[in-house]
């Protein structure tokens, strides 16, 4: 699959999968993020957008349960839910963080990363073959030729964002979150995420991603929402979007002048 051959379609309106009223967080007297409202719709893929500081990882932490808001709510398909923690979001809600600095066992194997924290077992013995087998599942699913039983640390950068990837297809998450997914990876290795980004849209799954790489936000979100010294300032249909347009209104531009 190639991102250049698909656009994402729109998801269809309704009740949000996951929306936010009022969200603010503070580190000290700093304000990292300030009065944030946002539906997230089944199908989305959402694109995060801003300079340095403005709010973006603090944003996606507190989806995860990684950070608790100062202020503000959550609702999952309609209901009210407090995000206590990443296992809470996860197990509960079918939420998945993947994190910028990819925090991986690398003496493990592949297939090991993949079930660290949740292996399968019976009777109180590990089911291996069963772990092996549904690892090579989900990496072919992924089209990539990455085997299970290969080392992490011998995983190029790219190759490890899959594996962090495809956890959320081996359990079959919902939402999944990616935290600057094709940073410090080669174009190649870049093009490999962005598809299996598309690929998950594809499935109907739910994506919201960080990246500051705007021509991967272009090519496979949905909607873009922009963050602006803390404060999301903008949410907008990825339609007939260009580049300099992202930059103008991430730096305090209006859509008037910054489209056409």
């Amino acid at each position: 699959m190639d991102a250049t051959d698909l656009s994402p379609q729109h998801p269809a309106a309704g009740v949000p999968v996951l929306s936010v009223q009022g969200l603010v967080k503070r580190f000290g007297a700093v304000t990292a993020l300030d009065d944030v409202s946002l539906e997230i719709h089944e199908g989305d893929v959402l694109g995060v957008v801003g300079d340095n500081g403005a709010g973006k990882s603090t944003f996606l932490s507190l989806l995860s349960g990684y950070l608790q808001p100062d202020e503000g709510s959550f609702r999952y398909r309609g209901k009210p839910v407090r995000m206590s923690s990443p296992a809470q979001t996860r197990q509960a809600l079918g939420i998945e963080m993947v994190y910028q600095d990819l925090a991986m066992a690398p003496d493990l194997t592949v297939w090991q990363n993949l079930f660290l924290g949740a292996e399968l077992g019976r009777y109180g013995m590990l089911r291996r073959p069963l772990m092996r087998r549904r690892a090579r599942d989900v990496l072919a699913r992924m089209k990539t030729k990455i085997e299970p039983d290969w080392p992490v640390s011998e995983l190029s950068g790219g190759e490890r964002q899959l594996v962090a990837v495809a956890r959320g297809l081996l359990f079959d998450r919902d939402i999944i979150l990616l935290d600057e997914p094709t940073a410090n990876v080669s174009a190649a290795k870049s093009d490999d995420v962005l598809d299996t980004i598309l690929d998950l849209h594809a499935r109907g799954k739910t994506v919201v991603l960080i990246s500051h790489r705007l021509e991967d936000v272009l090519a496979v979100c949905t909607r873009i929402a922009i963050f602006v010294n803390g404060r999301l300032e903008h949410v907008l249909d990825n339609t007939d979007i260009k580049v300099a347009d992202l930059v103008h209104l991430m730096f305090g531009g209006s859509p008037a002048t910054s489209t056409g």
